[in-house]
């Protein structure tokens, strides 16, 4: 079965600027059975206008009509909830079938048929939770009540030669069709997976207005709601005011507790302690000692065989000397290195202790820490930190590293969300 290319190209345009909100419903693929030959009215009245010759001047009919045997429907579907149970759908199938004819096609070839039914109608599906009130329940039935158009289409099958008129029909060859207004009336459930997904199963008849014959219809398929369902509207009950108790409290002076701390107020010898305070049983902060420790790096550059400190470095420095002052036992161990270049190692070796001898002498000479405090050790070039075989490398060795360590202890008001170790 296939599905005209227009409907779906209006299916995807539609669905795309209305994805967006909740409630927007798609059912990709209905399948069911279009059933006509079972209603003997319905086929006599399809053959009257179905006809496939030529009219005479008696009112007869060459070849006679052709009625529309049962077959698969296929189709789609794209909807709108406009309440929580009950939507607005356009659906768009289509069914193939061969066409019975008429007992009047004796001509050879005159019988065989194939019919096309396209149908595009306007349905509403109105949940029967609309009048008897939304539930938890995943089956929700519902009414269908709809219209729309329907065409249908017939081609013979094989190439024929009329034994009266003698012209030659083709194969292939449209030799009827009608265009017609059709109502549609049902009942179905929607079975609800989750949220998004829904089961759906659903009979239906069809009815012919323009021609006053009746079809119908089982069909089954899935449904997709975009967003969510629509969340059906709940009844909040009146608010009822609270009870008050206007019982007198009678407060003793004496068991007042101004600022919280647990401690009266006339025993409290520190009134206006903070909430978060631990206090003893005087009402007074309980002291606590706590020790910050402290560990930082500095690290300093040298030019190629020399051991003077540039002036960039110095900030760093005397960023040292403010949290040596800071932490007043702390000390600190400078390391000298040199880069493989000078005449020899002992060269470089004293090079090394003269550029840490330096940073040292700055620390105790501008900033006034104790000589004492700092130690030194040079190096020469036998910790590299990069390779001394490239220039970059060799700018890397020439440094000083210093590492200060060095703890202090303060004490402070306990807080209830403090942990003492």
């Amino acid at each position: 079965m296939k599905l005209n290319k227009i409907a779906l190209a209006l299916f995807a345009v539609a669905a795309a600027p209305m994805a967006a909100n909740a409630g927007v419903t798609i059912s990709p693929l209905l399948l069911g059975y279009h059933m006509t030959e079972e209603f003997s009215d319905t086929s006599d009245k399809q053959r009257e206008v179905l006809t496939t010759g030529k009219q005479l001047n008696d009112g007869s009919t060459l070849n006679g009509g052709v009625a529309k045997e049962s077959s698969l429907y296929t189709g789609a579907a794209l909807g709108i909830e406009l309440t929580p149970s009950t939507q607005f759908q356009v659906e768009y199938g289509v069914s193939n079938a061969n066409g019975e004819a008429s007992e009047d096609s004796a001509e050879s070839g005159a019988n065989r048929f194939d019919v096309e039914q396209t149908m595009l109608t306007g349905n509403f599906l109105i949940g029967t939770e609309e009048f008897t009130g939304y539930t938890d329940s995943a089956l929700k039935p519902y009414v269908l009540v709809g219209a729309g158009q329907s065409k249908i289409k017939v081609e013979n099958q094989e190439t024929y030669v009329s034994d009266v008129t003698g012209e030659t029909v083709t194969a292939g060859t449209k030799v009827s069709s009608s265009k017609d207004t059709i109502g549609n009336l049902g009942l179905g459930a929607m079975y609800r997976i989750n949220d998004a997904i829904s089961l759906r199963g659903e009979a239906r008849a069809i009815h012919n207005f323009d021609n006053n014959w009746w079809e119908g219809m089982a069909l089954a398929g899935l449904e997709v709601v975009l967003g969510g369902h629509l969340a059906p509207t709940v009844a909040v009950p009146p608010m009822q005011e609270p009870m008050v108790d206007n019982t007198p409290v009678v407060v003793v002076e004496s068991d007042l507790d101004s600022d919280g701390d647990g401690v009266p107020d006339s025993i409290d010898a520190c009134p206006g302690t903070p909430m978060n305070v631990v206090v003893d049983e005087r009402g007074c902060p309980v002291p606590v000692d706590i020790t910050d420790e402290l560990k930082m790096e500095l690290r300093v550059f040298f030019d190629n065989d020399k051991s003077a400190i540039k002036t960039q470095y110095q900030p760093e420095i005397a960023k040292v000397a403010e949290k040596m002052r800071e932490y007043p036992n702390s000390t600190a161990r400078v390391e000298g290195h040199a880069s493989k270049t000078g005449p020899s190692a002992r060269y470089n070796q004293r090079l090394s202790e003269a550029r840490a001898v330096a940073v040292k002498s700055m620390l105790t000479n501008e900033f006034g820490i104790a000589p004492n405090r700092l130690s030194t050790v040079g190096y020469g070039y036998d910790n590299p930190i990069a390779p001394n075989d490239t220039e970059e490398g060799r700018a890397m060795n020439r440094r000083v590293y210093a590492i200060i360590t060095g703890d202090k202890t303060m004490t402070v008001e306990q807080t209830k969300d403090m942990v003492v170790q």
